[in-house]
């Protein structure tokens, strides 16, 4: 058995699976993207999120093949967990590999991952990886939710600093960060509790905002499907194809089309050629399609596997939605986008 994990700034999945696409343990700790948080409490998360899925399956560590994760930045922290799990091979790679199987399924196209942070990723037919963006917050991460957070507080600031108070982005964000007045944002923002995360949350209350129309919201989801479709061509350049599919996933992929219609039509100037993909599932599953494809080099049951771990996982895209029917998530129930509260996948 394989077990997989994937991790980023907000939150860590871990699955344990058989060859056969067969789910034995799933789990979830906070985010392990050791970059932005201690490295000592990042190893902690995974081993603990790797001793849950062990204890589920009623297995030890010897009896995994391996253990694949899948977590920027966390490879200074890797041989906390090589000391706790010592006699299971360990890999540790970026999660732009586990993103870009998530999204297409297979080689042949250019995933763009919109997140915390910002990517996107080619797996092409000859076998190479190309992959831009991902530099960060500082100078990086554009289209992410993190830079449409930022967009957020500037605009809403420069409407207080216009005389214009009370605006409907105004009032979603003060919400959203439990803020009583934009002035308070002064020193507010400025704490150390004013996370890349909280500010990344505020991306939803764009949405929120856009869906009623908002002039200043509409303009930040348009600006960020511009700067995500940008990634995207500056992939096929280096590939050398304009011609790939191309799919967006993340979590703002789940805004539904007040977004990803913008991402689309901004894709379509930048590459005519080009088509829009739904992404096939999870990154947590992209991480075991990885195991399959690239470590175990076996899809010639491809077709079970992806049955078998749908069927498991229970994972799907309805309108815009994901929900999850694996009665190991219960926990998780079903998770919609604001306002799409007529979604099928009721």
């Amino acid at each position: 058995m394989y077990l997989v994990c994937d991790g980023g700034g907000t939150k860590t999945e871990y699955m344990l699976f058989d060859l056969s696409g067969h789910i034995h343990g799933f789990s979830k700790t906070q985010g392990t993207n050791a970059i932005f948080i201690n490295p000592d409490a990042a190893a902690d998360a995974v081993c603990g999120g790797i001793s849950d899925c062990l204890q589920q399956a009623g297995i030890r560590d010897t009896d995994l093949n391996e253990i694949c994760l899948f977590i920027p930045g966390f490879k200074n922290s890797a041989n906390a967990v090589r000391d706790r799990f010592p006699k299971t091979r360990l890999m540790v790679l970026g999660d732009e590999y586990n993103a870009y199987y998530g999204a297409l399924g297979e080689p042949g196209g250019i995933a763009v991952l919109s997140g915390t942070g910002s990517f996107a990723v080619c797996r092409d037919k000859k076998g190479s990886w190309i992959s831009v963006g991902g530099w960060g917050p500082l100078f990086g991460d554009k289209g992410s939710g993190y830079h449409m957070g930022l967009m957020c507080l500037d605009r809403i600031t420069q409407q207080w600093d216009r005389g214009s108070t009370n605006t409907l982005l105004q009032t979603l964000a003060l919400k959203q960060l439990h803020m009583e007045s934009i002035p308070s944002l002064r020193q507010g923002a400025y704490k150390p509790d004013f996370t890349r995360e909280k500010i990344a949350k505020l991306s939803y209350t764009v949405a929120e905002a856009a869906k009623a129309g908002d002039i200043d919201a509409l303009g930040i989801l348009d600006e960020a499907s511009v700067c995500l479709a940008d990634l995207a061509a500056a992939v096929a350049r280096r590939v050398g194809n304009d011609e790939l599919p191309v799919s967006l996933l993340g979590g703002t992929s789940h805004m539904g089309d007040i977004f990803t219609k913008r991402f689309e039509a901004a894709l379509k100037e930048k590459l005519p050629q080009c088509s829009y993909r739904k992404p096939m599932f999870e990154p947590i599953v992209g991480a075991a399609l990885f195991v399959m494809y690239e470590i175990v080099g076996r899809m010639d049951s491809r077709e079970d596997f992806l049955k078998n771990i749908q069927a498991e996982w229970g994972t799907t895209y309805v309108n815009g939605c994901v929900f999850f029917c694996h009665e190991k998530r219960a926990d998780q129930g079903r998770k919609h986008p604001a306002g799409n509260d007529s979604c099928s996948c009721r």
